[in-house]
């Protein structure tokens, strides 16, 4: 097993710039490699492999799909806001509803009156 001096690697870490912390940390990291405490691939067998990252999505299949320029043609919230609210659609439904019932009410009393006009002319 090879000796791994975390000492002398904390101090060279912070003579090149790293923080007393930051140095520290390297150097047990480095120390645990050196230890042997290394990855096995029991230890990846979890991990995404080659194949698994096929599977999904590539530069180039993003490129068709929208861009944020081709987004900018679709309606705003401030578009959607001229439209009609909810209730504003209700009074609609409302009002188209007794205009057909008006209408459907028409219809019988013409057709009613046409046939008490034609049975009058046919007699």
């Amino acid at each position: 097993m090879a000796v791994f001096d975390t000492l002398r690697a904390a101090r060279t870490l912070k003579a090149a710039g790293f923080g007393d912390a930051k140095a520290e940390a390297v150097a047990e990291i480095v120390q645990a490699v050196a230890n042997g405490n290394r990855v096995s691939k029991v230890d990846l067998r979890d991990f995404a492999t080659k194949a698994d990252l096929e599977r999904f999505a590539t530069k180039e299949d993003l490129e068709r799909f929208a861009t944020k320029e081709d987004l900018k043609s679709f309606a705003t919230k401030a578009d959607l806001e001229r439209f009609a609210s909810k209730a504003e659609l209700q009074d609609l439904e409302l009002r188209l509803t007794i205009r057909m019932g008006v209408i459907a009410a028409s219809s019988v009393t013409i057709a009613t009156a046409l046939t008490a006009a034609l049975s009058q002319l046919l007699l």
